[in-house]
């Protein structure tokens, strides 16, 4: 009987890398990730100030721009309104001329505190009405539309305080000069706490925030690409390509 043959030799497998890609032939090929519009980026040290700058000018439109500087100077001249309205039903400091000179014919404090509280809660309603009046202008609102409604509103309460206290001076300082002796008058309203004209503005954007916070959808604005398409609901991706 003859003998079987012998198998072939086997040569030695070689050894194993260390790592991937460190022998001939074993680099890896990486694949691109399919990414989404709302995926944060890859590399945020990207995001230099030239690109948010770049970004920010792409986002922002000249319709947009124009329709904050309208909101913001109808907003201002209100605070003309504003102004005439706390002149009026401020309360008032009588003053009594005298054969010396005019004095006050009353403490101040109280009538002094009145007008501060009258201004404060002037500014306040109208910063209530204005947030969501202007989260009601759909097709301009946004962070422009916001910028100009406390850009509008800071602006509306100087021009109120302005007005205010032009109401009746011309009259004041005239019987200041002219009036006889027992006869009493009124001095103008005036504005000591200055920090009430950043009032209008905070309460203003608070509202608006707030009346957003409210809102079913997660922006303000309405998304062609996603929300226009038929069978489409706010918000939901667009399918991988």
């Amino acid at each position: 009987m003859a003998p079987l043959p012998s198998a072939p030799p086997v040569a030695p497998l070689p050894p194993v890398p260390e790592t991937l890609g460190s022998a001939p032939g074993t680099d890896l090929v990486p694949v691109p990730r399919r990414r989404h519009a709302g995926d944060e980026p890859e590399d945020p040290v990207a995001l230099t100030p030239a690109a948010l700058w770049t970004g920010l000018r792409a986002s922002v439109s000249l319709r947009d721009l124009v329709a904050a500087v309208v909101l913001a100077l109808l907003v201002a001249a209100l605070g003309a309104v504003t102004g005439v309205l706390w002149a009026w039903i401020g309360p008032h400091v009588p003053v009594l001329m005298t054969a010396n000179g005019p004095i006050l014919a009353e403490y101040y404090g109280e009538s002094a505190f009145g007008q501060q509280a009258t201004f404060g809660g002037l500014a306040l309603a109208t910063g209530l009405l204005l947030g969501p009046i202007a989260y009601l202008a759909r097709r301009w609102r946004g962070p422009i539309l916001l910028l100009g409604l406390a850009v509008g509103c800071l602006a509306g309460a100087w021009v109120s305080w302005k007005v205010g206290i032009w109401v009746g001076r011309d009259e004041y300082e005239s019987l200041l000069q002219h009036a006889a002796p027992g006869r009493t008058f009124s001095m103008p309203v005036k504005l000591n706490a200055f920090g009430l004209l950043f009032l209008e503005p905070l309460v203003a954007v608070l509202g608006y925030v707030v009346v957003a916070a409210w809102s079913r959808y997660p922006d303000l604005k309405v998304d062609p690409a996603l929300n226009r398409a038929p069978g489409r609901h706010w918000g939901e991706r667009p399918p991988d390509q």
